[in-house]
């Protein structure tokens, strides 16, 4: 489904002892919108009633999965056709904001009363992310704060008193927790010892400046209700951190910044208004996933599982090359001065941090992949200088470094920071290749735009503006040998020439493409 159909990202209402107990009594009495449509089939029309839940049981099927919701169906009885359609919970949420989560959906009506395949248990939502988790997608959960942290005299994560708990330590483990700055409390969490919580939120507060830290040499799990930050301020987590489920995090308007993640065979998908930043090392089976603005990776993470970008930008400065693959959605754009994996999908690859190089193993442009290239000097970039190259590079270590070649659904986009093209002018960058290949026929088709800085121009471009680039030069592009001392080592490999040439006295600029002349050179 497009962001542009504007569905809303409901939560499933977790209103459970535990991440392994399931207490179906919970349930019983609460309030429901049941949606569906009216009997009429001439004035029918979709609509919503209110009722309250009779009693949630199993019904003989799949133990993990088969568990209904029931409402008496008098007033408000579900039709034919109202299969699927949500039945939904507003929920306070621990901010004090109202929201509807999702129950379950409409199953099945008779012997007064409607069935609704509910999803408010373990198996049902693990069931649900099993679905999802291919597609780079973690099922969104939420539950009722079980505690808010009070800690004033000591940090320690497991002591009940920090919690405004009695009795024996760890109250809170496996529950749903809140940190709430605008009371007098110590900001910085020890995790004392290995520690799990089922869901994390974080309170607003009007400071933009008092964020938690929960840092320790122990792990803390984060379990399927994830982390929600309703903070303008950033949240840190310096500990290691483990993910007990696959999960769905929104970092909000402060952001988050963590260390070290152990997946654990769970995805990770991070949402939210400002950049969530992961500074320590991503390992395990599972997968990343962006829904949000953006997502900073900056440790050599081992993790096998894909990296999908489905909004925002990816900047990687470390490594994520044991990643499967990464996934880019239409208008998204991966970027950094790091290494990747295989790169596919529609979005678009930005090399560098204005300039830099990007490593990768392999590009797949079908899906439409673009292509963004900045130069702020003639000649050879400075390969050693993946962060300050002076001209952008996408490095192609695989023998096959494209597993197809770019057509016109692949915009090749250059943008020359300097303040003129002179006559002779030689720029090197864009893609380079490990191989002997030849690199012109695997791009020569390719649409090609070409920008030149602009105090004055309409186009913004990493914070310069530019304008597009008529002449009166042409450019001359072609593909040659440009030895490279990569910072992982020497290359004799190809790289892509701009040479700026005089236009052609028989060559009539038709379009802005027409700028490029594509000459094959042995």
């Amino acid at each position: 489904v497009t962001a542009a159909d504007n569905l809303a990202r409901l939560a499933v209402f977790d209103d459970n002892p535990s991440s392994s107990t399931d207490n179906l009594n919970n349930y019983n009495g609460l309030t429901v919108l049941l949606s569906g449509r009216s009997p009429s089939s001439t004035t029918g029309s979709p609509r919503v009633g209110q009722t309250t839940i009779s009693s949630v049981g199993y019904n003989g099927g799949d133990p993990t999965q088969a568990y209904f919701a029931t409402t008496q169906a008098g007033a408000i009885a579900l039709q034919v056709g109202d299969s699927g359609y949500p039945a939904m919970y507003g929920w306070t949420n621990p901010n004090g904001g109202d929201e509807l989560t999702v129950l379950g959906v409409n199953t099945a009506t008779g012997s007064g009363l409607n069935y609704i395949s509910f999803l408010g248990v373990a198996g049902a939502m693990n069931a649900a992310n099993d679905v999802l988790a291919p597609d780079g997608y973690a099922l969104r959960v939420v539950g009722d704060r079980y505690a808010t942290w009070a800690g004033l005299f000591t940090n320690n994560i497991n002591s009940n008193s920090n919690w405004g708990l009695g009795g024996v330590n760890n109250a809170t483990s496996d529950q749903y927790v809140a940190f709430d700055a605008s009371a007098p409390v110590n900001t910085t969490i020890n995790v004392n010892t290995n520690y799990n919580l089922r869901g994390i939120y974080f309170l607003a507060t009007a400071s933009a400046s008092d964020g938690f830290t929960l840092s320790g040499a122990n792990t803390l799990t984060i379990g399927r209700g994830g982390v929600t930050n309703y903070d303008n301020s950033r949240q840190v987590f310096s500990a290691n951190l483990a993910l007990g489920d696959h999960q769905y995090w929104n970092v909000g308007a402060g952001g988050v910044t963590t260390g070290a993640i152990a997946t654990n065979g769970h995805l990770l998908e991070i949402a939210g208004e400002a950049t969530a930043i992961i500074d320590g090392v991503v390992s395990g089976a599972g997968g990343l996933a962006l829904s949000a603005s953006r997502l900073e990776l900056n440790a050599a993470s081992t993790y096998t599982g894909k990296t999908w970008v489905h909004t925002g930008v990816l900047n990687v400065a470390g490594s994520i090359a044991a990643s499967d693959s990464v996934i880019l959605s239409d208008n998204t754009r991966l970027e950094g001065v790091g290494t990747v994996s295989n790169i596919t999908g529609a979005g678009s690859v930005d090399p560098g941090n204005s300039p830099g190089i990007l490593t990768a193993n392999t590009v797949d442009p079908t899906g439409g992949l673009d292509f963004n290239f900045e130069f702020t000097q003639t000649g050879s970039p400075d390969y050693a200088n993946a962060s300050a190259s002076g001209n952008d590079v996408l490095h192609l270590t695989n023998s096959t470094p494209f597993t197809a070649a770019l057509d016109a659904g692949n915009v090749v986009s250059v943008y020359f920071n300097v303040g003129s093209l002179n006559f002779g002018d030689i720029f090197r960058g864009g893609f380079y290749i490990d191989e002997n290949t030849d690199l012109l026929a695997l791009i020569e088709n390719a649409a090609f735009d070409v920008y030149l800085a602009d105090g004055g121009g309409s186009y913004l471009y990493n914070g310069v503006t530019y304008s597009l680039y008529t002449g009166p030069y042409a450019i001359d592009l072609t593909a040659v040998s440009d030895p490279a001392n990569f910072a992982s080592g020497a290359v004799s490999g190809i790289v892509t020439q701009w040479t700026i040439i005089p236009e052609p006295a028989s060559l009539v600029l038709l379009s802005l493409s027409m700028v490029v002349v594509l000459r094959r050179r042995r």
